[in-house]
């Protein structure tokens, strides 16, 4: 069963997502991704994870949220395997809130 969730984070602010991996004993030799999907199904962004015991931390930088407009996306996230097994694990919405404060350098 794929978990359904919702980020939200301010345009140019980081965070760090952290995802529960299911249906698999061990994440040991996997890499995980986040896509990040627009209204056409187009991908955005893609995050790279990195995998821990039975879990993902997705760092989500500054640089990232400051290139997408506000408004409401898509997610998904992908384990792989080195047999090019993929594991679909989450996906949910992606927001970008506006920020109306500015960077103050």
């Amino acid at each position: 069963m794929i978990a359904e969730q919702f980020i939200s984070i301010k345009q140019g602010d980081a965070s760090t997502f952290t995802e529960a991996i299911t249906g698999i004993s061990s994440t040991t030799g996997y890499s995980a991704k986040m896509y990040v999907y627009d209204a056409d199904n187009t991908a955005i962004l893609t995050i790279s994870g990195t995998v821990g015991t039975l879990s993902v931390v997705y760092e989500i930088i500054n640089e990232n949220t400051k290139s997408l407009t506000a408004g409401t996306y898509n997610y998904e996230t992908k384990l792989f395997d080195s047999s090019d097994h993929v594991y679909s694990q989450g996906r949910g919405i992606f927001e970008i809130r506006e920020t109306h404060e500015e960077d103050p350098s």
